[in-house]
């Protein structure tokens, strides 16, 4: 079924959930795998979760399982499963592609250890797995990563044995490989061999091949550099795999034409478009993240696009807001150049869908959403990004406006470049030059300011299946867990709720609510549901989101509430969450980012379907940083 859309998928999926228990291995196997092979292994981890667990399930479902679990970073769960079947007594022949999905995970595990037993026994397994799976096929990917895994464990002669083979197996196979695999494929096998020039080429080649595809190259760079602590490399082989710059931008807008004491004067535009395209050719800029307010940031965005590099654009509100608060006053002409950049930007996001309201905040938002995205393709590639601003330290601004995100970006330590306003020359016998203003466009207003939280729902996985005689257990242990972890909070929730096996909470800073939703989803899965009579299985599933909301007296609660469409999806994001998951948006995730906060890793599980028709959304696994979950 080569057009099946994730939309058919959800659909034949709840058709098969009102029948689960006589759905057929065969028939969950190809549905999950057509989830699989959409980019939605959370939504095949869904599907395969409860028939996985079964000791009857056929090795084809649980190796599948194993894969999508591996593909969102569950690999301690991917580790017992697909070990399970290599060690099943009736297996003669182990599949290739089980022997390398075993390589992978022991290796992704060994590579987040500090040294110690555990790590090596893991080390040896991987290389056990990859070498196995060579041997049995010839098949190059296994063989180059059982050649990197005996390096790493110490053993430079079979290293360098293994390295030979496939070096001479990739120039000469006929196997199906995309370019820039088989060229990376040939400089790793050649950095074992200590052919440090040769290597060096064929890298060079690889990235030429991967073109816009940096992800690739970035992958390339993460084995070199893991190769890096076993062997004394040189530095050009990284530069041979150079990444594109990643800049965070922010700068001034424009004089409005009656700004009383000039900063960014519409004749200083030349001299600023010169010095922002000056400072990105030093930086090598690839890869960029701003708004789009007349102005910097507009100058920014062209200069980005002339290098033919990708422009990643945030607003905080809906367009004709944004144009009316932060573009209009400048005139047409500047109009039109946000709608250019809004139309040959790589992305174009939104704080929010909705309307300004007069809410300052919601720059703030943004500016955190921005900052965030940045540093998280940043962590993805293993780079460092750039803040360049367009500043004159001589005016504070507003919140979320570009003193303040640089202030923010100063605190976290990282890079900056700096294009001072007061510094610049006016040009010689110029005066101000005068915008040509379009008339004032009035901002809708509200009474209620909307703020800023991190919003948490939680449902317990296995309550519907308890029998009516269990409930009142499972609620008080359900019930007694949160409320223990919630008074060891330092800073208590803003709001928490609870309706059955439903909970909802509030938290004024998004870092205090990833730390509960951890402790929630550690003190549910590590529960030991038998010792209160309860059946196994039950586990927990949780969703968070970030945004901006009204808070408001509920007449009924007798208490401030919290409400708006971000509370709505927050509640749509739980129900597509893994089970022993916390699951976020992406306004969670760089909002978290932005923190700088070291506890926190974020996995990318792709852009997966919302509850309830609310859409399609972008979304990532919460865990700590220091565990291989």
């Amino acid at each position: 079924m080569p057009d099946t859309t994730l939309r058919d998928v959800l659909d034949d999926w709840d058709d098969l959930k009102q029948g689960l228990s006589s759905a057929t291995d065969e028939r969950l196997s190809q549905l999950a795998s057509q989830a699989v092979a959409l980019g939605h292994s959370t939504l095949a981890c869904e599907i395969l979760r409860e028939r996985s667990q079964s000791r009857d399930a056929s090795t084809g479902l649980r190796y599948l399982a194993a894969l999508a679990l591996a593909r969102i970073g569950c690999y301690a769960e991917a580790s017992l499963l697909v070990e399970g079947l290599l060690a099943a007594p009736t297996l003669e022949v182990a599949p290739a592609d089980w022997l390398s999905l075993a390589g992978r995970i022991a290796k992704d595990r060994w590579a987040s250890l500090a040294d110690g037993d555990e790590k090596r026994q893991l080390g040896a397994l991987a290389l056990a797995r990859y070498r196995r799976a060579w041997e049995d096929t010839g098949d190059i990917f296994p063989g180059i990563n059982a050649a990197t895994m005996a390096c790493l464990t110490g053993d430079r002669a079979l290293s360098r044995e293994l390295a030979g083979r496939v070096r001479e197996a990739a120039q000469s196979t006929s196997q199906a490989l995309e370019t820039h695999w088989r060229e990376a494929t040939l400089a790793e096998s050649s950095v074992l061999l200590g052919d440090f020039s040769n290597a060096a080429e064929h890298y060079r080649a690889a990235a030429d091949a991967a073109g816009r595809h940096v992800g690739h190259v970035a992958s390339m760079r993460r084995q070199l550099k893991l190769i890096g602590q076993s062997l004394v490399l040189p530095e050009y082989l990284l530069d041979a795999l150079a990444l594109p710059g990643i800049i965070v931008f922010t700068g001034h807008l424009i004089d409005a034409p009656d700004r009383s004491a000039p900063r960014f004067p519409a004749n200083l535009e030349a001299a600023v478009a010169e010095r922002i395209s000056t400072l990105l050719a030093e930086l090598d800029a690839g890869i960029g993240y701003t708004s789009a307010a007349c102005g910097a940031d507009l100058l920014f965005i062209e200069a980005m696009l002339a290098r033919d590099a990708e422009v990643h654009i945030t607003l905080p509100f809906e367009r004709d807001d944004f144009v009316a608060t932060s573009v209009a006053h400048a005139g047409p002409g500047w109009i039109e150049r946000f709608d250019n950049a809004l139309a040959n930007a790589t992305s174009v996001t939104f704080g929010v869908r909705e309307r300004y309201l007069g809410d300052n905040a919601l720059f703030s938002h943004a500016g955190n959403l921005m900052l965030g995205a940045a540093m998280l393709r940043a962590r993805h590639l293993e780079t460092e990004p750039v803040m360049l601003a367009v500043v004159d330290h001589r005016f504070n601004g507003q919140v979320g406006g570009a003193v303040d995100l640089l202030g923010q970006w100063t605190r976290l330590g990282l890079r900056r470049e700096i294009i001072d306003l007061a510094t610049l020359p006016e040009p010689a016998g110029a005066a101000l030059v005068p915008t040509s203003a379009l008339p004032a466009v009035a901002v809708r207003k509200h009474p209620l300011r909307r703020e800023v939280h991190a919003m948490l729902f939680a449902d317990m996985v296995g309550y519907s299946r308890l029998a009516e005689e269990d409930t009142p257990a499972f609620l008080v242990n359900f019930l007694g867990a949160i409320a223990d972890i919630l008074a060891r909070c330092a800073r208590q929730p803003a709001f928490a709720n609870t309706w059955g096996d439903g909970l909802y909470l509030v938290f004024n800073a998004v870092e205090d609510g990833a730390e509960t939703a951890l402790q929630i989803r550690d003190a549910m899965r590590d529960r030991d549901w038998s010792s209160f009579g309860l059946p196994p299985g039950i586990n927990v599933r949780i969703g968070m989101h970030t945004g901006p909301v009204f808070r408001a007296p509920d007449p009924l609660l007798g208490r401030d509430n919290f409400f708006g469409s971000h509370v709505n999806r927050a509640a749509r994001i739980e129900p597509v969450a893994a089970a022993g998951t916390v699951c976020v948006s992406a306004e969670m995730a760089y909002s978290l980012a932005a923190t700088g906060d070291p506890r926190f890793a974020l996995d990318y599980l792709g852009c997966l379907p919302l509850a309830k028709g609310f859409g399609d959304a972008p979304l990532y696994r919460l865990r700590r940083s220091h565990a291989s979950e």
